[in-house]
């Protein structure tokens, strides 16, 4: 969310025009604004700018020179990982006074723990920040643990697939039974085959056969092979005798007939039930039924888009008012300095804009925001809620230094100036509006409104129209009016008293 739904496309300034108005009263001085804040470091190569002056000689009070005793590392404050002249300073002001011993120690004990923080953190706070958040994010410790145990799971899964390992399939089997979904196994077959069947039809007779030998013995095929056998095996098939040779091949012959028709039986059952399946298919109600579903999840889905935009609007208005508020309460001070006496809401709305796009920017370069509002957004049931409230404490972490920055950039002399420099600021760009709009009235042929009616000394009475007419007073029936020409041989401008 980094651009979000915007009603007025500035800041509201309503509330710091008030402000400014009733502090002009009682202040008497420029309200100082802080200046940006920048991190020197100081190399071992620099030398001092200011030349050390000798040092006079002390005497106490016996008139006897004070003798001079040279500071042992070892008596100062800290360790050698703080800079000695840091340790000096701190020893100065512990022996400035016993009350300042507890103080020094804390003072030391903090410059080295920033020290330590910064080797791991270069970036200070701004990095601790985005590392903690980034924790927070994940779950702390815990949920980093459970995101690379996940991860690594997933990573045996495939290297099981790639391996084409069977245990893949009995770990899947597990997790079925684990989580009581074991007929989704059934489901999947079928497709799996058919993968099989379409990409390795080898592999596929390889995979079928056992299973087709399967089939064929639970429906008692080598019972039945070994009946038609039997059936060659009576000795009065082939009798001399034409009476027993004849009652032998009647015998036989209604055996078989009994066999065949049980196979028969059994095989079209096979075929009938295989028939069913696809009729039920390609069946015209088959393919209704599926119609209408398809038709009541799409209207489900348009819902949940429609459900899903005015969530997000709803979410985005909520959050561009917290923009305004707080980039507005850090805009205020400012505002209320002398230079910006005299600004209108017109001069001051390309500031609001430059504040919010320069807002805008900062948000979206700021990974930790994104993950976090990618995590948020994405989740099953966006919490609102949390979104805007996610949203309010980033924007209020940063909004001083935005207002700050864009203000200092716009306005450099802002600290210098003072009344006057506002309204001559102010001066100008209401001459810069003004003539916009004579411009675009003078393009378009409208009346420029004035908020009260001109005199009859400023009025051109003499104006015709384009065919030569005059129309000064059919004009002032109109509520309008040429006025007298401020340059010679040009036409005066169009205006109007009435809206």
């Amino acid at each position: 969310m980094t651009h979000m739904a915007d009603e007025a496309g500035v800041l509201d300034f309503a509330n710091l025009d008030t402000i400014g108005s009733e502090a002009s009263e009682t202040q008497t001085e420029a309200t100082t604004i802080e200046a940006p804040i920048t991190e020197t470091t100081t190399t071992e190569t620099e030398t001092p700018t200011t030349e050390t002056k000798e040092e006079k000689p002390q005497f106490n009070s016996d008139g006897t020179p004070v003798e001079k005793t040279e500071v042992k590392t070892e008596d100062l404050p800290g360790t050698e990982q703080t800079p000695k002249e840091i340790r000096a300073a701190l020893k100065a002001f512990r022996d400035a006074s016993p009350a300042n011993a507890a103080a020094t120690k804390l003072l030391h004990g903090s410059y080295e723990r920033w020290s330590a923080a910064k080797e791991v953190f270069p970036g200070g706070i701004n990095e601790m920040k985005q590392a903690q958040e980034f924790m927070s994010l994940v779950g702390g410790v815990e949920g980093y643990e459970e995101l690379t145990g996940t991860k690594a799971a997933a990573e045996a899964s495939d290297a099981q697939l790639y391996a084409g390992d069977p245990q893949l399939i009995q770990n899947i089997v597990e997790d079925l039974k684990e989580q009581g979904k074991l007929n989704a196994l059934g489901k999947l077959a079928p497709a799996f085959l058919d993968a099989v069947k379409t990409h390795d039809e080898a592999a596929y007779k390889t995979l079928i056969e056992p299973h087709a030998l399967s089939v064929l013995q639970n429906a008692n095929m080598p019972g039945v092979l070994s009946a038609f056998a039997k059936l060659f095996t009576d000795p009065n098939l082939n009798s001399a005798d034409p009476a027993l040779k004849a009652t032998a091949q009647a015998k036989a012959l209604e055996v078989a007939k009994a066999i065949s028709d049980d196979m028969g039986g059994w095989y079209k059952t096979l075929e009938e039930k295989n028939k069913a399946a696809k009729a039920s298919e390609v069946s015209p109600e088959r393919q209704k039924l599926e119609e209408d579903r398809k038709t009541f999840l799409k209207e489900q889905e348009d819902f949940k888009t429609n459900q899903s935009t005015e969530f997000k609007n709803g979410v985005a208005k909520v959050c561009e008012s917290h923009n305004n508020k707080l980039l507005g309460a850090e805009l205020g001070p400012f505002l209320r300095m002398p230079f910006f006496k005299g600004y209108g809401k017109e001069n001051l709305m390309p500031l609001g804009n430059t504040l919010k796009s320069n807002l805008y920017a900062a948000l979206k370069a700021d990974n930790a925001y994104q993950i976090q509002m990618k995590a948020m957004w994405g989740a099953k049931t966006p919490d609102k809620a949390k979104i805007e409230e996610y949203h309010q404490a980033r924007v209020a972490s940063i909004a001083k230094e935005i207002v700050r920055n864009t203000v200092q950039a716009m306005y450099p002399g802002y600290a210098k100036g003072g009344a006057a420099a506002g309204r001559v600021a102010a001066v100008t760009d209401k001459k810069a509006a003004g003539a916009k709009v004579e411009a675009s009235a003078a393009a378009t042929g409208k009346p420029i409104y004035v908020p009260q009616k001109p005199s009859r000394e400023s009025i051109d009475w003499e104006h015709v129209d384009a065919k030569g007419k005059p129309d000064a007073a059919m004009l002032m029936i109109t509520g309008k009016a040429y006025l007298k020409p401020t340059v010679k041989g040009q036409p005066g401008k169009l205006v109007t008293w009435r809206k």
